[in-house]
């Protein structure tokens, strides 16, 4: 029988001797939630090396904190706890082994192990304590947590207290209020509720099962990269539909935007409909006529007369008289001396202007294009 990873059991390791494997019943994946006084965190420095050589350098980085050999210690790391420091859990290969043949007896293939204390809440400025079975386990950050006996943890959690710079909350589930003590109760939210192990999201907070661990299913079960080439190939396939759906509604779309227009021309320019041929016949008409045009603008005397338009601007002058041909052009003008004071030019044209000889503040223009000058 297959698995699904998706429907994978949540429980804790301390659960599993409750379950009794059948015979030939094939290891179903399981998350498991795994002591946390077993686990110890550490918070150091990030190395200046690439990541992918920080496993390598964490042993001697945390030789002198651990109380066991590195060869023994399976190390992994953890989220960045701010942009300098990275949280780095050790626990012992010993501990690994036993918990992976617990749940190998139980009938299960364990996928992921997660230190327990993960399972409590989590929120800004609140520490949070839970029961189990003898120990109580403390939640005080994002990653941070331990699991210790009543008396060790209310030491721990009275120097979080008194080490915060802004007092956090405390809230504490616990089935009997009377082993905590006075002085805390006061100051805490206290409830009776329980950790049901299997109904509490395990997330990906972090999963001790990585390296040498890295659980492996076998037979029939589907691997992590065959589920994700069938997404792969499920979205390849939405997005080949999606787009012929998109195309086919763009062409109806523009079929009723065609019939809409025709029908609106219809309506308002009544009579005889004019053929395609008609309007290329019309439309080749009009191009030659603007050729024409643009070559009789371009010949002389108008392209001159075009080019001086710009230069009178602001002349202070009135036009007495004006002869042109397609040798010259001579403008009689009253006024502007303003013109004297301009150095005029055309390109392509000699340009010169001069009193007239009978009266002062009259002036004679002659331009010729430079090619018959």
């Amino acid at each position: 029988m297959g698995c699904n990873l998706l429907n994978a059991l949540i429980d804790h390791v301390y659960n599993l001797d409750k379950r009794l494997r059948g015979d030939n019943i094939e290891s179903n994946p399981a998350s498991l939630w795994i002591p946390s006084e077993r686990v110890a965190i550490h918070r150091i420095a990030k190395p200046t090396a690439p990541r992918r050589k920080w496993l390598g350098l964490v042993p001697w980085i945390l030789e002198e904190k651990i109380l066991q050999p590195a060869e023994k210690t399976h190390f992994v790391i953890g989220h960045d706890a701010t942009d300098e420091l990275v949280d780095v859990f050790a626990v012992s290969k010993d501990d690994l082994s036993t918990w992976a043949n617990v749940a190998r007896n139980a009938g299960f293939a364990p996928i992921q192990m997660t230190p327990d204390y993960f399972a409590l809440p989590w929120e800004e400025g609140r520490i949070s304590v839970a029961w189990r079975e003898g120990y109580f386990l403390v939640r005080h950050s994002l990653s941070e947590g331990f699991s210790a006996k009543p008396d060790l943890a209310w030491a721990m959690i009275e120097s979080l207290l008194s080490d915060a710079k802004i007092p956090p909350r405390l809230s504490i589930s616990v089935p009997d209020a009377e082993i905590i003590p006075q002085h805390l109760r006061d100051q805490a939210e206290v409830n009776n509720a329980f950790l049901d192990w299997q109904m509490i999201d395990m997330g990906s907070e972090v999963n001790l099962l990585s390296g040498d661990y890295r659980p492996i299913l076998k037979g029939s079960q589907v691997s992590l990269w065959q589920l994700n080439i069938a997404a792969l190939a499920i979205t390849v396939m939405l997005l080949v539909a999606y787009f012929n759906v998109l195309s086919t509604n763009l062409l109806r779309d523009l079929s009723a935007i065609e019939g809409h227009l025709t029908s609106s021309f219809d309506h308002v320019f009544r009579g005889q409909k004019v053929s395609p041929e008609q309007m290329q016949t019309a439309g080749l008409k009009e191009i030659t006529r603007l050729k024409i045009q643009g070559r009789i603008l371009n010949t002389e005397p108008i392209a001159a007369l075009i080019s001086l338009g710009e230069l009178m601007n602001n002349c202070d002058c009135n036009l007495v008289a004006l002869k042109a041909d397609q040798h010259q052009i001579t403008i009689h003008l009253e006024g502007g001396k303003k013109l004297l004071a301009r150095n005029l030019s055309i390109e392509g044209y000699s340009l010169n202007i001069e009193r007239a000889t009978d009266k002062t503040d009259e002036f004679i223009m002659v331009i010729r294009p430079e090619s018959t000058s």
